[in-house]
């Protein structure tokens, strides 16, 4: 081991060298998964904003925690009066407990049970009770930017669609035309101000916003979506933008009357806040995939949404509810300690890794790693959330056609002058070599100037990740 030990630092060295050589803030560690041992190390205990890689602790906590079989639930009731016609119900009730794929689909498949029990009218409210999360909807650090983009979207108990909407924009079929604007789902709850036309020449060329209504009536708050510009008639299959919403409870609640609607159920009130009372009658149940396909969501694809639910869930399970980012952020810190990283030694604020907030080293990136790998109740399904190098997720058109096409799993994570990678290196061994478990690395680096950009960062990443593919296979010869 010492041999290849010494080559990996060579060859590491000689690509920082060569390829970053600028003032990068950089930490790095490779480690072996059997001994613990550290094989390679460059300002290793360095912390720095690992943006995205907060994800891994995040999901290494959640499937320790609650278990890669746990399945989120949301649930519909009603109550009735003894003197309500056949058909008629008081109220409706969705109460929901965190489930961050909970989808329009699902909704009209909790809705179908109404129809099979003969509702034809709701004289009530359609009360939405979230109560399982706490009234905070915007994660800590996520006031540093205030966008409208989907990846921004705000957390919530009953939580729709990831809190968010598509507005497909379509040119009209004779230029000069407003264009057509389609809300996927469409409902009371967003008010559209289309301004967009059609041209037949010159670009398309679209701005579309989603804002909060002003001076709403509490509980009466819209998601006001302006459509603004041109767009070619040659774009005949459309332009999606998504966006995110301002009030998820009213979103969910106003796209559940739509399809109420639509099944021919009327309810005469409107969408409210509030708690399913214990005489309420269970009508369905809706179950989610479990914990060990929902963070592929988190890994592979980088979700930040279905990141910060699974954190506040943290939270409602190990703490009580109503989760909240202080209790998750406290379950996996409880859970950290017993891995040997110990409070005060590490920053971590929100469970995405997004914005200038969380602060961790190489090292600790790497002994997480370590623990999730050896720890049989859960390292078939973390293993399996991370991306794979040149087939899926945010490394599918990284290393593909390299030595290391599908023999890295891993984790990136970027932000402006930061990009990391993190996971695990296999090597493909022949049949007379023994076995060997992957090595687990880090690669984080900071500061990236504006010059060469992140991509910079990048290409030293994946030289590193080759040569950590070629560990275990490359032959060693003494030297003489």
């Amino acid at each position: 081991m010492g041999l290849r030990k010494k080559w990996l630092e060579q060859r590491v060295d000689l690509l920082l060298n060569v390829l970053l050589p600028g003032r990068n803030r950089i930490g790095i560690a490779v480690l072996d998964l059997d001994s613990g041992q550290l094989l390679y190390g460059k300002n290793a205990d360095l912390q720095i904003n690992i943006a995205s890689n907060v994800k891994l602790f995040t999901t290494a906590a959640a499937l320790t925690l609650l278990g890669p079989e746990y399945r989120y639930k949301t649930v519909l009731y009603g109550d009735r009066d003894k003197t309500d016609k056949p058909g008629e119900w008081k109220n409706l009730y969705l109460r929901g407990y965190g489930d961050p794929w909970l989808s329009t689909e699902d909704l009209w498949k909790l809705t179908n049970e109404l129809t099979v029990r003969g509702v034809k009218r709701v004289k009530g409210d359609i009360v939405i009770d979230d109560t399982f999360f706490d009234e905070q909807r915007v994660g800590p650090a996520f006031e540093q930017k205030n966008q409208d983009s989907a990846y921004r979207a705000p957390q919530g108990a009953v939580s729709l669609n990831n809190n968010a909407i598509t507005v497909r924009v379509l040119p009209a079929l004779v230029e000069g035309q407003p264009a057509r604007v389609i809300v996927d789902p469409g409902s009371a709850y967003i008010a559209l101000t289309n301004e967009a036309r059609t041209v037949g020449n010159g670009r398309t060329s679209l701005i579309v916003e989603a804002s909060e209504e002003k001076d709403a009536v509490p509980g009466r708050e819209r998601t006001m979506v302006r459509v603004r510009g041109t767009i070619r008639t040659s774009e005949s299959s459309g332009i999606d933008f998504h966006k995110r919403v301002a009030h998820p409870d009213l979103y969910a609640g106003a796209t559940l009357i739509d399809l109420l609607s639509k099944r021919g159920i009327q309810v005469v009130g409107k969408v409210s806040r509030g708690t399913a009372p214990p005489t309420a009658q269970l009508l369905d149940t809706h179950h989610s995939q479990p914990l060990g396909v929902l963070v592929r969501d988190i890994n592979k694809r980088s979700n930040n949404f279905t990141a910060e639910q699974v954190l506040k869930t943290l939270g409602a399970d190990s703490s009580g509810k109503p989760g909240s980012w202080q209790k998750g952020i406290q379950a996996v810190s409880r859970y950290l300690e017993t891995l040997g990283i110990l409070p005060g030694r590490y920053q971590m604020v929100n469970g995405s890794g997004l914005f200038d907030s969380n602060r961790f080293s190489a090292t600790q990136v790497v002994t997480l790693l370590r623990a999730a790998y050896r720890d049989f109740r859960i390292a078939a399904d973390f293993v399996a959330s991370l991306a794979v190098a040149g087939a899926d997720g945010t490394i599918a058109h990284r290393l593909g056609g390299t030595p290391a096409d599908r023999y890295v799993r891993a984790k990136t994570g970027t932000l402006n002058g930061i990009s990391c990678l993190s996971g695990y290196a296999g090597t493909p061994l022949s049949s007379q070599q023994p076995i060997r478990p992957p090595l687990a690395f880090s690669i984080l680096v900071n500061d990236v100037d504006e010059a060469g950009g992140t991509g910079t960062a990048k290409r030293l990443q994946d030289a590193i990740v080759e040569t950590l593919v070629a560990f275990h296979g490359t032959p060693m010869t003494p030297a003489k």
